[in-house]
């Protein structure tokens, strides 16, 4: 009789052994999955080429992950799933030059027609770049006629680019040509941001490939 009571007492251990780990193992699972699965929410004034800088991906990355069709415009307050650490290594990685000629590892999907290459630099709306102050008529107001707008304005040389064509930069995302500038002349490509110090860090940006979308 004492032997049926120490074998029924051990299955009870094991039992409860057993119903503590199944309701531990969830809840593990779930933590790890948050990890391997961040998300972010969109904040008034990100771009995705800021927030893929600042996340240590890129845009084409962030872009595909998410579903979006135009990398160029995002919401406040918008969910966007970030890489997994490992996959955001591997997107960086396929893009390091090569030995052998300097050019990516693996080329991007073409978008469009092939401009080149070119240099890119970044301005904002106000007398830092234009010599124009809140309060000026033309303040913040483009070449074309339209309202600067970070993550869609860009200023171009038309006689590269048209007025109202539509760009895929490489690394930036897509982009309408609206704006001109007294340097902008040739390949050159001036990217509007709303911040200065942001606009500031960007700095020159030398051999990147542009493509017209329409």
């Amino acid at each position: 009789m004492s032997i049926l009571r120490w074998v029924a007492a051990g299955l009870c251990l094991v039992g409860g052994f057993t119903l503590f780990a199944d309701k531990s193992l969830p809840a593990w699972s779930g933590q790890a999955a948050a990890k391997e699965n961040s998300v972010i929410r969109v904040q008034r004034g990100d771009t995705l080429f800021a927030l893929a800088r600042q996340h240590k991906t890129d845009v084409e990355t962030l872009a595909e992950l998410n579903d979006l069709s135009d990398p160029s415009f995002i919401r406040v307050g918008q969910e966007l799933r970030l890489p997994r650490q490992r996959e955001a290594n591997k997107s960086t990685e396929k893009r390091k030059p090569s030995r052998s000629g300097g050019e990516d590892a693996m080329p991007a999907m073409a978008r469009g027609q092939s401009l080149g290459s070119f240099t890119l630099t970044a301005y904002t709306a106000g007398p830092e770049s234009t010599g124009k102050s809140p309060g000026h008529p033309a303040y913040g107001v483009t070449s074309s006629g339209a309202k600067v707008s970070e993550g869609v304005t860009i200023a171009v040389d038309p006689e590269v680019i048209p007025i109202g064509s539509r760009v895929y930069i490489d690394g930036v995302g897509y982009r309408v040509a609206q704006d001109t500038g007294g340097a902008i002349k040739g390949n050159k490509i001036d990217v509007y941001m709303n911040d200065v110090d942001e606009a500031r860090q960007f700095g020159v940006k030398e051999g990147v490939r542009v493509e017209l979308v329409e």
